[in-house]
């Protein structure tokens, strides 16, 4: 049944945007409704759904906040966590009725990973909100596979799941088996180990999870508006915390407050940003009713108001790079596109030639009392990283591991060679002129590459690398397939892929220069992105084929 509302449809199935279903459209067809009236049987559909999504956010939350000490909420924290576990009964049987619901939502429970907010399910084992979820679903997922397996197609069948991950699934197995070994050279293989669980194998687990049972374009929506979601409940608590908590604002090494919300670095919010505001900004300019687009700007507000709080450079350069990305596949017209592209470039040119001074101060970043900027620091900070691949280049230091090997800290004592850059001035000067010493805890070295080249090694940064480049082509692929052929509701489905393209593009520009891929959060939205366009392929009927090939078909 199709929704009323071209944007935000309201059936949990949704054909492939062909006029003639797939196969694997038909292996996920729900038991027709009694209601012969379409009318009331959507609306109640609709209702029904809502109250699955809220019964199924608000069961996770209380179990999550249900005797964690971390939220000092009194006796409801000081509680044992075993009986909380009526609560995760709960969630566990809405997911049996719906769990492509419960998976599609689940990006709201990322950010509650840190130490300080994980929960403690028995004894001293603590786990994040979003591993509680989705080992949760697995659980149900598996359940249903084994009890009910002769009622629906609860798994696919080898050839449908190949045709899903299609090149993908090569570079991805890739990254998972050298991820993996880097546990084994690791010298703190505990912290390794842990790593590679919480950013590697879970979010895996969750790709693979959400190309079994996200099967209509009502459960990508779903998820994207989850990632949104994310997005805008950081939001509002990091413009809560600068308006009513200011107390809880720390001086950081910059002279300067800066929210943080729930994380550890203000930084670590517009990292966030970069996978979620430009869903919005693409909403916003997409060619859909004028009331949708309001919508888009009203949700856009509070997360540029939190970016701003921020004041992370990182982030405002990379969504302003997603947002001209964004412009510019909204302009069809070739003509216009190539002259408004000139005329940006020769006012970006002038606009640097008579305030060069000024553009420079501002993405020369933030400084410390000696006067080195966070610019300055990332140029030894990378040449750190790259002396330390120079001496292993093939497996890497192991997951998590980079503070082992980077400086001397209280978080990871040894006796290694540690490979920080901490004296570049004049000779026979003791004092820090490249500002590494003030942060000797910093736990990565502030470029996603070498990040993942450090942490697993060679073939583990390729296979990322050509699942970055898998990744933009099949973006490239699915836009020339949408501008050739017309489809059923085209503008809904090119909206959510030009989103999760500029989402990736902000991702990946802000992870030059800081670390946009290995946390639990950001690995989360990396492969969400990716499971997304996936889906979008899938659903809207684009074959694997190449980029020439599509052209040639257009024509």
């Amino acid at each position: 049944m199709s929704s009323q509302n071209p944007l935000f449809p309201l059936s949990d199935v949704t054909l492939p945007a062909h006029e003639t279903p797939s196969k694997e459209a038909l292996a996920y067809t729900p038991t027709p409704p009694e209601d012969t009236s379409e009318q009331v049987t959507t609306a109640r559909s609709f209702w029904r759904d809502r109250c699955f999504e809220g019964g199924l956010i608000l069961s996770m939350v209380l179990y999550y906040i249900v005797g964690n000490a971390n939220f000092h909420l009194g006796a409801l924290s000081a509680v044992n966590p075993l009986f909380s576990l009526p609560l995760l009964l709960v969630f566990a049987v809405l997911c049996w009725y719906r769990l492509p619901f419960a998976l599609a939502l689940l990006p709201l429970s990322l950010p509650y990973y840190l130490s300080g907010s994980q929960k403690v399910v028995m004894g001293h084992a603590a786990f994040s909100l979003a591993e509680i979820t989705l080992w949760t679903c697995l659980v149900v997922a598996v359940l249903q596979l084994v009890l009910k397996r002769s009622e629906r197609p609860y798994w696919l069948s080898w050839s449908v799941w190949r045709d899903r991950l299609g090149p993908f699934g090569l570079p991805i197995l890739v990254f998972l088996i050298f991820a993996a070994i880097s546990i084994l050279v690791a010298y703190r293989q505990d912290t390794a180990l842990r790593a590679f669980r919480e950013e590697v194998l879970d979010p895996l687990l969750y790709l693979g999870l959400a190309l079994i049972y996200l099967r209509s374009r009502q459960d990508v929506l779903r998820l994207l508006v989850g990632l949104l979601g994310t997005g805008l409940v950081i939001a509002l608590l990091g413009i809560g915390q600068a308006l009513f908590f200011k107390n809880t604002l720390v001086l950081e090494q910059d002279g300067i407050y800066r929210v943080h919300a729930v994380y550890g670095s203000a930084n670590s919010i517009g990292l966030l940003l970069d996978y979620v505001l430009p869903l919005a900004l693409a909403f916003v300019m997409a060619r859909v009713s004028w009331r949708s687009r309001l919508i888009g700007l009203i949700l856009c507000v509070p997360l540029v108001v939190v970016l701003y709080l921020t004041q992370s450079h990182g982030a405002e350069l990379a969504l302003g790079a997603s947002l001209l990305f964004v412009a510019a596949l909204s302009v069809r017209n070739r003509k216009v596109l190539l002259i408004g592209g000139i005329v940006l470039a020769l006012v970006g040119a002038f606009a640097l030639v008579t305030f060069n001074a000024k553009i420079f101060d501002y993405f020369e970043g933030h400084v410390n009392q000696r006067n080195v900027s966070t610019t300055s620091k990332r140029f030894y900070l990378w040449q750190s990283a790259l002396n330390m691949i120079h001496d292993s280049p093939w497996l890497g230091y192991g997951m998590d591991n980079w503070l082992c090997h980077y400086s001397k800290n209280d978080l990871c004592k040894n006796t290694l060679h540690h490979y920080w850059i901490t004296n570049d001035g004049p000779a026979h000067s003791s004092s820090d002129w490249t500002g590494l010493s003030d942060e000797p805890t910093l736990s990565h070295p502030h470029n996603v590459f070498l990040h993942v080249w450090v942490s697993i090694g060679v073939f583990g940064m390729l296979a990322f690398a050509v699942t970055l480049i898998l990744f933009f082509w099949l973006f490239a692929c699915i836009l020339r397939y949408l501008r050739a052929h017309r489809i059923r509701d085209g503008e809904q489905w090119r909206w959510m892929v030009v989103g999760v393209g500029a989402a990736m593009v902000a991702a990946m520009v802000q992870g030059l220069g800081d670390s946009a891929f290995l946390e639990q959060d950001l690995a989360f939205c990396f492969w969400t992105l990716v499971a997304a366009l996936l889906l979008l392929r899938m659903l809207i009927g684009v074959p694997w084929l190449s980029t020439q090939e599509i052209r040639g078909e257009s024509g």
